[in-house]
């Protein structure tokens, strides 16, 4: 008896215990530690206990409903009926979400949190719906996703998402086309512009040195590949010069120049004729004054009336010779202005370039500067520096019409040119070439030289 009233004593002893461990559990705080995405809405749903105990117990915002990862909650104990009662009503909200659902095709800038908000739903319920992870926010234009509820015609804030569901993800189409906006080049035109068409030869510097332009402005303004190409049409912004009108400049100092150079020689052949004349009227003066003296010795034997003939024969051979020889005396020029050395110069110009060549039928520059100026009776050496030593040196800015215009540093010159007033020159230039007048705008010397 007494044996069977123990053991009854130790199984109620023992049910007793057990079901207060039970009750000590059920009644007991859980604690949770916060992970990624989570939010107080899931825990709600996992722990069977509403929003507001979980906030109030950890004195969490009720209006931000903010937690953050690795926070530790306390999770207050679920009451037997509200449990009950919670699943009952989980049970009815999942069968209404399974009668009440649709797809949507995803547009252009849809999000998750954008969708959740439109059919008044939350992020996780999407989620859970459409097997997406537990952490997945980026969907993308033309996906189809199936949603629970209807839409909103005022679209109200979810109280319980966090901010971090807030952050709406680009569309991928919006940021290709953003980074391919980005990289292409923008093109600067200002409004004083104009255009030119590349020709065979050219280049972007020489291009930019005949307009005034920098090589950089001519690349911001467009769009150019590794290579210019015949043809291309350039854009030039605010151009310093006019190629046209300095092409224009430059033919009419060319025909001025050669009226110069044609009026000096009318005037030289002029002076040519004038002193053939004077020579010929020298010649017949002598013949005039013998003509009395064959009057007054008519008389005499025919040996004396021979005589003076003879005489007037050998005056007039004597006199032919200055006359013959009175041209070739013009080929040298007793006038050495500078106008006239410029105007003789130019007379040149068309003649072939010949290395070494110091004739009009070639000519390379020391060799045409020694030709005219030997024209003139000036003889200043054969070639550049020895050029440089028949004259005082002047700077080019002193430089009068005539004078000699040489490149590179004294002693070591490598060109030379006629100076013909203003910005021009005539040289003959280099092989390939003929002489002819250039620009110091594009080609500017070191010094001068007055020849004395």
């Amino acid at each position: 008896m007494n044996h069977t009233a123990k053991k009854l004593l130790v199984g109620t002893v023992g049910a007793a215990g057990l079901f207060l461990a039970t009750t000590a559990t059920a009644n007991a705080d859980t604690t949770h530690k916060v992970a990624k995405n989570d939010t107080v809405w899931d825990l709600s749903q996992k722990y069977g206990v509403s929003i507001q105990a979980i906030e109030a117990l950890n004195n969490i915002d009720q209006n931000s409903h903010l937690i953050v990862t690795g926070q530790t909650l306390k999770v207050p104990a679920k009451d037997a009926q509200v449990s009950e009662k919670n699943n009952t009503a989980q049970a009815a909200d999942k069968k209404a979400d399974t009668e009440n659902t649709s797809d949507v095709t995803v547009k252009a800038g849809d999000t998750l949190w954008t969708l959740a908000q439109q059919y008044n739903t939350s992020v996780e319920k999407l989620r859970e719906l459409n097997g997406l992870a537990t952490d997945a926010y980026l969907i993308h234009p033309g996906n189809v996703l199936r949603v629970n509820g209807t839409v909103q015609a005022t679209q109200q804030p979810a109280q319980t998402e966090q901010p971090v569901q807030q952050q709406t993800e680009q569309p991928v189409v919006q940021q290709e086309a953003t980074q391919e906006q980005a990289q292409e080049p923008q093109l600067v035109v200002s409004a004083n512009h104009t255009t030119h068409t590349v020709q065979a030869g050219e280049s972007l510097y020489s291009i930019a040195q005949a307009y005034g332009v920098t090589v950089d402005s001519l690349r911001s303004a467009n769009n150019l590949g590794a290579t210019l190409l015949v043809g291309q049409t350039l854009t030039i912004n605010d151009p310093a010069k006019d190629p046209a009108q300095e092409a224009a400049a430059q033919q009419a100092a060319q025909e001025q120049a050669a009226s110069q150079a044609q009026q000096e020689a009318t005037t030289q052949q002029a002076a040519q004729e004038q002193a053939a004349a004077q020579a010929q009227q020298q010649v017949q003066q002598p013949v005039q004054n013998q003509a009395p003296a064959q009057t007054q010795n008519q008389a005499p034997a025919q040996t004396q009336t021979q005589a003076p003939a003879q005489q007037t024969q050998q005056v007039q051979q004597q006199a032919q010779p200055a006359q013959v020889q009175q041209p070739q005396q013009q080929v040298v020029s007793t006038s050495a202005d500078g106008s006239a050395i410029a105007a003789y110069a130019q007379s040149f110009i068309g003649t072939p370039y010949v290395w070494g060549g110091s004739t009009p039928s070639g000519f390379d520059c020391s060799g045409l500067t020694q030709y005219v100026y030997a024209h003139f009776g000036k003889q200043i050496g054969r070639n550049t520096i020895a050029q440089e030593s028949a004259g005082t040196h002047i700077p080019v800015s002193q430089a009068q019409v005539g004078d000699l215009l040489f490149w590179g540093t004294p002693g070591s010159t490598y060109h030379v040119a006629i100076y013909l007033g203003g910005n021009s020159f005539v040289a003959a230039p280099e092989p390939g070439q003929s002489v002819k007048i250039g620009n110091m705008a594009y080609f500017m010397p070191s010094f001068a030289v007055h020849v004395n």
